[in-house]
């Protein structure tokens, strides 16, 4: 039995006990190795010695069984395990397990790749084993640059070579849900490493970062809905080329200027410009235009942001990664790393294949760029091995790439390179006749599943397609691009743009893409072609909407005699779909709307809800914050009693805890208000009875009915609701069916700090409750806004959870002190000692190292470090910052504002001691001046 060792595992401590049992395990001696299963978990353990024990999980790769070593537990300390999580173990209940033949298969790990020379393997979310050419890059010191096609690992191998670097790391890439996701990945299974900070933010964020913007940035719907007013007067009627020049010529390609004059701008050379000469003038009076509208409606343009927030950046990172870097521009990819205190501390990973963005990219540009053109060979590497997607999907790519290079030459030399799949699945490409049967059987036999999608060329495209396909998977290739199903249909990509396509082909022979040839550099032979800046929208686009697909790729074409389908040997047409019909569940559809929404795909995500899952208003209002006010004074008016509104307000003020309103009700004479505590029960009985009780099936009904964040009367969301409640099974159930944690309550709460709000309140809520459903209430981060600054704060972070603690609980703690309004250590210590590994690290529990990371943080600590979250109010009592703003969806809120909290300011302690020494002889009666008697000195 082969073994592979997890490369961050730490055996030192017990290295004699560790090889001992390796040799047992290699005889698959299971018996001497006193393997036990760790139930509930799909783990298993070996005994090292009396106290110490070896965990690792069985793993599979064609036919052959491996052992995956994964973590050392010292001292059965159970708790502290990072792949355990806090699961609660009991030795003497867990089972011996004498040999292989008893492992249940669903505890047996399948693995896609295994390097057979490997005798160790990486861990994101899954165990990771490198092939060749990724094991030599893994290897290799910055700079590095790494080229790679979609599902070629690279950024897995990105990701796992940041965890070799030391210092302040930025990884950045242009979309915020890649950029979510990766932070995800690489904090999988708590990894930690204190010999690093890693940023993990998208451009957006990195440019909020330098300084916060004021509007919004503009995006290509924005524009063509303004390019549309001119449409019919203009003789450009491209609005995609036209917002290509805008981003890539006229503001993104000189770092020198925010954007080119028209004299500069007429004078470019013919391979810098998508225009022709004669069509330029025309092109920038659109331009001037353009700038207007910004101004008017209070937009900005990214590469203008970008070229004036150079100024203020400053050299803070040791390193930066910058993934999908052919999405950017020039001048954006140097404001990034003008941002490192070493210009050669850069990984750059992409694909030229896959621009869709208007960039002018190439990696010839790129190399020009950073090194002036002395970048070694040795520092390009290419990743040509393809895991995700089939072989025949690929080899159908590797066609248009031949095309591609064969009719345009190639950008660039590491542009011109074909992929292999090493899937297991070899899939399928189904060139279907466009004709209304085979369409409507398509559309019957997959409309219901979320393993297929419809992918079309722009938005303008969808209407055509919507009168065929019901599916709400409907993208256009923008919105496409970082998607991937398991099935994918291309519907008229060719037949809608029929006269560029012809153009992609014309002079392209046959011979030219025979299977036998792979892709030769070339360059193109006339300066003048503008074909491959002018069509590079359309040949990248259809390469990436065929990536997209994992198995099966199925075409409809209007136009089935088109010369690109020839050359991509789709000749033949099908009558019969050859698709049985396939039914996703609910639940897989909530999945799947929940992802899309993460990923900024609101239009799909709500067409599901709305049409598939068919979610619905609540009947009743929600008590909003804004409401209260104007509730208070109908129920506490004196002149008038209002039995209902006084109902409302008494329910309301037990749920979130209004004393000062139920003493109001009581002076009103309102009688139920005597005896708060015996209504509670009455009222958690009536409307939160089964988050008590945990009782799933109940809490399905509604949600199913008003979605998984839907607003109860009392403005609760179910998760809010179930943390109130402690309820560890409906919080687990609500997590994992897409539940939003950073929705707030009426006192601006989020579900983690009403969790921390409670475990003040009840010891066993902190060490019971809070640790089981801790990680199941995360938000990925917190972003603040200090000194025109956004900070942003990921939740493995100790100023996270220092943040979201103030928050939840500062009003309370400083509520009954007399003299400095502020937290001391004491109070914090008394309520985190209480809580499980699961939620603080015995180390970051002690007063040592919480006083340093207040302290680093406070507003008068050092620049460079402090995030300024915290005042010192005097010495050792501490506030938040009261210039604090939290970002609550698109909004910036004063911390205190959001809170409902009046702002403390620093104490002056002589000022203090002033004002005591006047109360307390304040009504004493005034010494008379007296005679002294003779003789008194």
């Amino acid at each position: 039995m082969k073994i592979l060792y997890y490369n961050d595992l730490d055996f030192s401590k017990v290295k004699k006990q560790f090889e001992k049992t390796l040799g047992f395990l290699r005889n698959g001696d299971f018996k001497s190795a006193e393997i036990k299963k760790m139930q509930p978990t799909p783990y298993y353990r070996s005994k090292l010695d009396v106290e110490n024990r070896l965990l690792f999980k069985f793993a599979s790769y064609e036919g052959k069984t491996y052992i995956l070593l994964l973590e050392v537990i010292l001292n059965h300390e159970y708790e502290k395990s990072r792949f355990l999580r806090g699961a609660e173990v009991d030795e003497g209940k867990i089972k011996a397990l004498p040999s292989i033949k008893e492992v249940q298969q669903e505890d047996i790990l399948s693995l896609s790749y295994i390097n057979s020379k490997a005798t160790s393997f990486n861990l994101l979310d899954k165990a990771i084993s490198f092939d060749e050419s990724q094991e030599i890059i893994f290897h290799k010191r910055p700079p590095v640059i790494i080229i790679g096609s979609a599902g070629s690992g690279k950024t897995a191998l990105t990701l796992e070579k940041i965890k070799m670097l030391k210092g302040k790391i930025l990884y950045i890439t242009l979309s915020p849900y890649l950029i979510e996701n990766s932070a995800k990945l690489y904090y999988s299974y708590e990894y930690d490493n204190d010999k690093q900070e890693v940023e993990f933010l998208s451009f957006h964020d990195f440019i909020q970062s330098t300084r916060v913007t004021q509007g919004r940035e503009i995006d290509y719907k924005t524009f063509e809905n303004w390019f549309n007013k001119f449409r019919n007067i203009a003789k450009i009627k491209d609005s995609h080329k036209l917002y290509e020049e805008f981003k890539g010529v006229l503001t993104g390609l000189n770092v020198e200027k925010e954007f080119l004059s028209r004299q500069e701008y007429e004078a470019l050379g013919v391979k810098q410009s998508v225009f022709l000469a004669g069509e330029r003038s025309e092109v920038y009076s659109f331009f001037e235009k353009y700038l207007q509208f910004l101004k008017e409606s209070n937009l900005y343009d990214i590469n203008i942001i970008s070229h004036q927030w150079l100024p203020l950046v400053k050299p803070i990172y040791d390193f930066i990664i910058v993934d999908e870097v052919q999405d950017f521009t020039t001048v954006q990819l140097h404001l990034i790393l003008k941002s490192l205190k070493k210009p050669e501390n850069f990984i750059l990973c992409g694909d030229s294949n896959q621009i869709v963005h208007p960039n002018f990219f190439s990696w010839s540009s790129v190399k020009s760029y950073l090194f002036k053109s002395e970048l070694k060979g040795k520092e390009i590497n290419i990743l040509k091995t393809n895991y995700r997607n089939a072989p025949a999907v690929t080899d159908l790519a590797n066609k248009l790439l031949k095309i591609k290079t064969s009719r345009f030459g190639s950008i660039d030399k590491e542009s011109a390179y074909l992929v292999n799949s090493i899937s297991k699945k070899n899939g399928e490409v189904v060139f279907l006749q466009s004709n209304d049967k085979v369409k409507a059987d398509l559309n019957q036999n997959t409309k219901g599943s979320t393993k297929f999608a419809v992918i079309v060329m722009r938005n303008e495209d969808k209407a055509e397609a919507r009168k065929i396909f019901k599916t709400p998977l409907l993208f256009s290739i923008h919105e496409a691009k970082g998607l991937e199903y398991d099935n994918i249909i291309l519907m008229n990509f060719i037949s809608n743009n029929h006269r560029e396509f012809r153009e992609i082909t014309d002079g392209v022979d046959p011979s030219d893409i025979s299977d036998a040839q792979g892709i030769k550099f070339s360059r193109g032979k006339d300066k003048t072609d503008k074909s491959l800046d002018v069509y590079k929208f359309y040949i990248n686009s259809l390469y990436v909407a065929i990536t997209r697909a994992v198995e099966n790729l199925y075409l409809l074409e209007a136009s089935p005699k088109h010369e690109i389908l020839k050359l991509l040997d789709l000749v033949e047409t099908r009558d019969k779909v050859g698709v049985k019909e396939q039914k996703s569940s609910l639940d897989d559809w909530k999945q799947e709307a929940n992802k899309l929404e993460k990923q900024g795909k609101k239009e799909q995500a709500d067409e599901i809800r709305q049409n598939l899952l068919k979610v619905q208003s609540t009947p009743w209002e929600p008590l909003l914050k804004e409401n209260i006010q104007q509730l208070k004074i109908e129920a506490l008016d004196p002149n008038s009693y209002n039995k209902k509104a006084k109902d409302l307000l008494f329910h309301y003020s037990l749920v979130y805890n209004d004393s000062d309103a139920i003493d109001e009700l009581v002076a009103h004479k309102y009688r139920r208000a005597e005896s708060p505590e015996k209504e509670r029960n009455s009222l958690f009985r009536k409307y939160y009875s089964h988050y008590k009780t945990d009782n799933i099936k109940m809490l399905t009904v509604n949600i199913n009915k008003y979605g998984i964040n839907y607003r109860d009367q009392f403005n609760l969301t179910p998760l809010l609701a179930a943390v109130y409640s402690g309820s560890v099974k409906l919080i687990r159930f609500l997590q994992k069916n897409g539940a939003d944690s950073s929705v707030l309550d009426n006192e601006g709460k989020n579900a983690l700090q009403v969790a921390l709000n409670k475990s003040h309140f009840s010891r066993g809520y902190a060490g019971n409750e809070l640790g089981s459903i801790y990680k199941h209430i995360l938000t990925d981060s917190i972003k603040v806004k200090v000194d025109s600054r956004m900070i942003k704060i990921d939740n493995h972070k100790i100023e996270y959870f220092l943040l979201n603690y103030m928050i939840a609980l500062q009003s309370v703690l400083i509520k009954n002190k007399s003299w400095a309004k502020g937290v001391k250590m004491a109070d914090f210590i008394s309520t985190v000692y209480n809580y499980p590994e699961t939620v603080l690290p015995h180390f970051r529990k002690q007063r040592a190292y919480l006083n340093q990371a207040i302290a680093r943080n406070e507003i008068d600590a050092r620049e460079d470090i402090s995030k300024k979250l915290f005042l010192r109010v005097s010495r050792g009592f501490y506030v938040l910052n009261p210039e604090l703003e939290i970002l609550i969806k698109e909004d910036w809120v004063n911390i205190y504002d959001l809170m409902g909290a009046e702002k403390v300011e620093k104490f002056d302690e002589k000022e203090y001691i002033r004002l005591e020494r006047e109360k307390i002889f304040k009504g004493f009666p005034k010494v008379r001046n007296t005679v002294k008697p003779k003789g008194m000195k």
